[in-house]
């Protein structure tokens, strides 16, 4: 009898924590594929990244979220997503930094059917999740959480997407089949510009507009760094906290700039069209502004429980450049082709092929897995198979 009583005590003990904590969801994904991969062609053979294989993780993750019900349709609502990126080997990456917890979208916030989300943490910008990559229902970047994927502020396309720290996000309800998102992202350093003898507020505004109308896809979105500036005559922001003491000379009154727009359809066949265009001003240390653009087209086809995806995109030159500079030495493009295979609801075999070319100035690199130390003129590639496993 005590030995009963003893285990109902301890099953007690487990039971009470779960109903406490009974709209707690976990999710995630692990994803790793063998890679064959090389970057060359700068013309200098001791610069290059010579062939070899090397185990990847596609952007594994686990996340926890809940939701509270306060009342009157309005809900608190939270999140702790982090990134289980790099765990073939231990969670070290290739520049040796760990993961941790909480690293990539987290927050807390409020949510109801008549005004929408808003969140306080880090998450991605509206010019992302409605514009870009995260619209799951746009569907752009058709080889997501693969090496192969063509989306990020360092790669060929979308180049203003940002997961922004020390943020405020609000996301409409879905009226009518469009829906509205807006993102502040607060600058706590406020380096000083010893230029111009003023203090920077290098704070982020993003915005985004998205349509959906049974398989159409629209949408355009708007990104702006304040106070932010790029080298002179090159397309790299200018990271004064990098300097010794931190400063941001020549930084204050300048802006990056980025807008979009972006459109898919898919039709009853299982065929995908998508297409994507950016463009981007910036403001330069020094004066004047440049301007670069970049685009996409991306294609997919399924056979079933089969799919076979294919996409160029391409970085244009970069204009307004000084006398003797030839912008055209800032192009990149990139061919992507693969497919998937669902080997059942939560399981899928993927296989992959990209390559970038850079002109002489582009380091374009990888979205996932980039090349650690890419050196401008050198054409990343990778052959690519994998396995993801959801839960």
């Amino acid at each position: 009898m005590q030995k009963k009583n003893l285990a109902a005590l301890v099953a007690s003990l487990f039971i009470v924590p779960v109903a406490a904590h009974a709209d707690v969801t976990i999710y995630g994904f692990l994803s790793g594929a063998i890679e064959s991969t090389k970057a060359t062609g700068n013309g200098d053979s001791s610069k290059d990244y010579t062939s070899r294989s090397r185990v990847t993780d596609n952007n594994s993750r686990i996340g926890f979220k809940g939701s509270e019900d306060l009342g009157n349709g309005l809900k608190a609502i939270w999140q702790v997503e982090s990134s289980l990126r790099n765990f073939e080997q231990g969670g070290t990456n290739d520049k040796g930094e760990s993961a941790t917890f909480a690293t990539r979208n987290t927050f807390v916030g409020l949510e109801s059917a008549d005004f929408g989300r808003v969140l306080l943490g880090q998450y991605d910008s509206a010019y992302k999740t409605l514009s870009g990559s995260g619209n799951k229902a746009l569907g752009i970047d058709i080889l997501a959480d693969t090496t192969a994927s063509t989306f990020n502020k360092s790669s060929v396309n979308g180049r203003g997407e940002e997961r922004v720290k020390n943020s405020v996000h609000w996301y409409s309800p879905k009226w009518a089949g469009f829906q509205l998102g807006a993102s502040w992202g607060v600058d706590e350093n406020r380096l000083q510009d010893n230029t111009n003898k003023s203090s920077v507020d290098a704070k982020r505004l993003s915005l985004g507009l998205a349509y959906n109308w049974e398989a159409l896809t629209l949408s355009t979105g708007w990104d702006r760094r304040y106070d932010t500036a790029v080298k002179a005559n090159t397309n790299t922001i200018y990271d004064g906290s990098k300097n010794t003491p931190a400063d941001a000379n020549g930084s204050s009154g300048k802006n990056v700039s980025l807008y979009n727009i972006a459109a898919s359809y898919k039709f009853d066949f299982g065929t995908y069209v998508g297409g994507y265009y950016e463009w981007a001003t910036y403001d330069q240390v020094g004066g004047g502004q440049l301007k670069q653009d970049d685009w996409l087209i991306a294609l997919g086809q399924d056979f079933g429980a089969a799919s076979v995806k294919l996409g160029y995109g391409q970085l244009g030159s970069l204009k307004n450049v000084a006398t003797g500079i030839n912008g055209d030495d800032f192009k990149a493009k990139q061919w992507l082709l693969g497919g998937t295979y669902n080997l059942s609801k939560t399981t899928q075999v993927l296989a992959y092929y990209t390559k970038i070319t850079n002109n002489a100035k582009a380091n374009a690199n990888f979205a996932n897995n980039a090349i650690n130390g890419l050196v401008a003129g050198n054409s990343p590639q990778t052959f690519g198979l994998g396995l993801k496993v959801a839960f």
